[in-house]
């Protein structure tokens, strides 16, 4: 950017501070203040922001900074999701600035962004097909929410619904004012400054899609809905969906981003004091769906609970009810004046009120129940709420139990084994790759597969063993019994005679395991003439290990038991 730019758009940012100053009907209203509490609260209510970007990834402050400004705004913890690969080891959870610091990580895959909340560190790089990276985060204990669901950047949307996430975004303030970039842009620019929680609330909107799709997805699994502040205090210039390159301003800030909106927490008693018992009470609410959202730029501080009955048992947000009798809800909120309460059975509006407590008969039959509640003033087409609950799930514990529905697939008839003796080797420069007569392994025979790949900056670094065939016709699977040295991925993969390559990553460890893999779930790798694999084409099945999954300079060993073709 020259400097002629920058001194014009200073220009213009003075100009625009001065406006704002001189016209005070251009500021948005100040946040209303809410009652305090009708009733005595079952325990204290801790606020929070979660999925937060410093200078470890692509924030532009550091964690003194992010404590601090979480501090002046009012914040108990904040939750950290630098970008990463999931196998760096995070800091201990610490209070600092008297605010209780958690680390999670954002990953990239191949179907968007994915947190992983309360994972352990894994042995090698998270990345991907979606499938493959939750399944990882599931393996290290870890809950994988779907980042800026509603985002409108395609690369950065979740896609792959079908999978079972654990929880999603539900509001995203780096989405919603980049999905009007210029209108939000100029709101920051006037009136930021003198009202900053303000001014970024007037840019949300209910993101009905997202709404919709958290809704459909409670009917079959819990699904936690998390507000993300996807804090990075920096917005540039040199690209209108990419605010993280070149020349860039330190707005909205963090301190504003965090006096925004903030998940509010319920517990059952105060934060002791110590951040590992603290932080471990915190993730495991988050996990439960014990958590709600209230927009404080619109009302604040503000504070609700929801519950239901069925008989003698009670559950609140993220709880499953049995029901044993009549089913009643229980609902109370300090709100602003004029607060509408709408109580929502999968997704739809069955009892609207301005009644700050209400106790609501509703039928027995399995729902889903969740609250939102809006105020008058709030900005978006449609409205932001200005507080929305996560669901409690009645009736529902034996469907969740069931899981998704997913397409049946039929049992193997037949098996046709491939000839391992037929291998070839493939690797890039300065990688290697070889296969050794088999032999015994606890109790199995196998094939010894020595795999090295070349140090260095990651530029495509491969090895691989291919296996010769004449088409796949006939066969609708792939199957593999190995084992590896150390936790890893490898490809299963595909390719036709003219080069093309469809493929999928397995799991191995140290321990035997089958892994029975469909074509269909082949997703292609490069520029293919099909999305799924054209089976009378493919002249060769390839275990590859690549940087994918795997560090320059890798060295191990895998060894294949079997590998056959099913029918």
């Amino acid at each position: 950017m020259t400097r002629s730019i920058r001194l014009t758009i200073l220009g213009l940012l003075l100009a625009l501070a001065a406006l704002a100053a001189v016209t005070p009907r251009l500021l948005p209203p100040p946040a209303a203040a809410t009652p305090a509490p009708h009733w005595r609260p079952e325990g204290p209510v801790i606020r929070g922001a979660y999925h937060i970007h410093s200078t470890a990834s692509d924030g532009t402050g550091d964690l003194d900074e992010i404590a601090g400004a979480a501090a002046r705004a009012g914040l108990q913890f904040v939750i950290l999701t630098d970008h990463g690969d999931g196998t760096r080891t995070p800091a201990a959870p610490h209070y600092r600035s008297g605010v209780l610091c958690i680390e999670a990580v954002e990953i990239n895959t191949a179907a968007g962004h994915l947190v992983a909340l309360g994972a352990r560190p894994s042995a090698y790089p998270l990345a991907g097909t979606g499938r493959a990276v939750l399944e990882d985060v599931h393996r290290l204990g870890g809950t994988g929410v779907a980042a800026h669901p509603g985002s409108p950047r395609d690369s950065l949307k979740w896609t792959a619904w079908d999978l079972p996430i654990d929880g999603l975004e539900w509001l995203n303030a780096d989405s919603e004012w980049r999905d009007e970039l210029l209108g939000s842009l100029g709101r920051l620019l006037l009136t930021g400054a003198l009202r900053p929680a303000e001014t970024l609330a007037s840019i949300l909107d209910r993101p009905a899609d997202v709404m919709s799709r958290w809704d459909a997805l409670t009917r079959h699994a819990r699904v936690v809905g998390l507000a993300g502040a996807d804090a990075h205090a920096r917005l540039g210039f040199r690209r209108q969906t990419e605010p993280y390159e070149g020349w860039h301003l330190r707005i909205p800030s963090y301190e504003a981003s965090f006096r925004t909106f903030a998940l509010r927490v319920p517990l059952d008693v105060p934060l002791s004091g110590d951040a590992r018992r603290d932080a471990a009470d915190i993730i495991m609410r988050l996990r439960g769906g014990r958590t709600f959202t209230i927009v404080d730029g619109l009302a604040t501080p503000g504070t609700f609970e929801f519950t239901a009955t069925s008989a003698d048992r009670t559950a609140r947000m993220g709880d499953y009810l049995d029901v044993v009798g009549d089913v009643m809800l229980h609902v109370r909120m300090a709100g602003p004046p004029g607060a509408r309460m709408v109580v929502l059975k999968d997704g739809v509006s069955i009892f609207d009120t301005t009644e700050p407590e209400t106790h609501l008969g509703v039928t027995t039959e399995p729902a889903v129940y969740r609250i939102e509640v809006h105020v008058p003033g709030a900005s978006g087409n449609p409205p932001v709420p200005w507080l929305v609950s996560n669901p409690i799930y009645v009736g529902l514990r034996h469907v969740h139990e069931r899981g998704r529905p997913t397409a049946r697939r039929p049992a193997i008839r037949a098996r046709d084994g491939i000839d391992i003796a037929t291998w070839t080797r493939e690797a890039s420069p300065g990688s290697s790759s070889s296969l050794e007569a088999a032999a015994p392994a606890d109790g199995e025979v196998a094939w010894p597969w020595h795999v090295a790949l070349a140090g260095g900056v990651p530029a495509g670094q491969y090895a691989a063993i291919r296996f010769p065939l004449e088409g796949l016709t006939g066969h609708d699977r792939l199957e593999l019994r190995a084992r590896a040295d150390r936790p890893m991925r490898v490809w299963l993969q595909v390719r036709t005679r003219g080069g093309e390559r469809w493929g999928r990553t397995v799991y191995l460890d140290d321990v035997f395991r089958a892994e029975d893999v469909f074509f269909d779930e082949f997703e292609p790798l490069g520029v293919t003439s099909t999305e799924a694999p054209p089976l009378d084409a493919v002249d060769a099945v390839l275990l590859v290990v690549d940087t994918l999954n795997t560090r320059p300079g890798f060295a191990g060993r895998l060894q294949i038991a079997a590998l056959s073709l099913g029918q």
